[in-house]
């Protein structure tokens, strides 16, 4: 990737780019009103009952991305995405904090040297990119299903040396996205805090061990599940429903295979995400997750906080 396809990113980031979001579930309540009184009435001058209950803040929505709902933004105008790849902003602010974004990259792409201050976490969702780092160890491409973790402030090369496209999810939890020309130093070591996982180095477990083969499967990326934000990857077996269900914390998630449905228990109509679809399910707000009969589901989560799981109805 030439230095004009990096600059094109960041141009593109400060024109305020964003993609087309679907909002699929949206509760709220409010504390009810009080019934007018004539003025100077000792009713009148007293407090209403319920003017101590401040309204209840609306429940953040269910949100879906489909990839026809994106909205990709080339590295490099004159090229063009085919031709340079692009970026397409899934949540957050790239610009101020936090945030997440799909990239895709032509086959071919060689990519260029550059850090980022912050620290971002990958997944490959299509093709095999690599991530090449000091040293004199060649990267090895990352196929579907695999993750990475990138520190801030170590020189690497982000590109795609297969025929294939690149599709990953990218991540920076800590703060906001940059980028810095850099050099790679053959003679330096590669930085230790650098790491990949690819599809064998998963280990997997049911999430419901009584359930077997039929439960979901989990394998932990990064973080610890039990005590705070963390990543995961889910396998779930084709035409499995789960329960309504809550989780405590946020989370956002990303498609790698099959076809899910994330949906509220009312809906009758949810809506079918495939691979490169995205979906931001709210901490407290009941849900329910399905895997389309017909092939099994890959599914990466990044979780805000601890992961639990509450029955929905049920009082904790």
């Amino acid at each position: 990737m030439k230095k004009t396809v990096m600059f094109g990113l960041a141009a593109a980031l400060v024109a305020g780019a964003a993609c087309k979001k679907k909002e699929t579930t949206t509760t709220s309540s409010a504390g009810s009103g009080s019934a007018a009184t004539p003025a100077g009435s000792d009713v009148a001058k007293a407090e209403p009952a319920d003017a101590a209950e401040a309204p209840k803040p609306a429940a953040k929505p269910i949100t879906t991305i489909v990839p026809a709902d994106l909205k990709w933004n080339p590295f490099d105008e004159k090229a063009g995405i085919d031709k340079s790849g692009g970026f397409a902003v899934l949540y957050g602010d790239p610009q101020n904090g936090p945030n997440g974004m799909l990239i895709k990259l032509p086959p071919g792409n060689p990519g260029m040297p550059h850090t980022h201050t912050n620290t971002d976490n990958g997944v490959t969702i299509k093709g095999g990119p690599i991530h090449q780092q000091n040293g004199k160890d060649k990267a090895k491409p990352l196929p579907p299903g695999s993750y990475w973790s990138q520190p801030g402030g170590t020189p690497h090369v982000s590109a795609c040396p297969g025929k294939e496209e690149c599709l990953v999810f990218v991540h920076f939890n800590d703060g906001k996205f940059d980028f810095a020309p850099a050099k790679l130093d053959a003679k330096a070591e590669r930085p230790k805090e650098y790491v990949e996982k690819r599809p064998a180095d998963l280990k997997f477990a049911p999430l419901i061990p009584d359930m077997k083969e039929k439960s979901p499967q989990i394998a932990v990326a990064w973080g610890d599940p039990q005590s705070g934000p963390h990543g995961q990857f889910f396998k779930f077996p084709a035409g499995f429903t789960s329960p309504p269900h809550t989780h405590t914390a946020d989370y956002h998630a990303v498609i790698i295979s099959g076809t899910i449905m994330e949906y509220a228990p009312d809906d009758k109509s949810p809506k079918e995400l495939g691979p490169g679809a995205y979906y931001m399910q709210p901490g407290g707000v009941a849900h329910i997750t399905a895997c389309k009969a017909g092939a099994e589901c890959l599914v990466y989560t990044y979780m805000t906080g601890k992961f639990d799981f509450q029955p929905a109805g049920e009082k904790k």
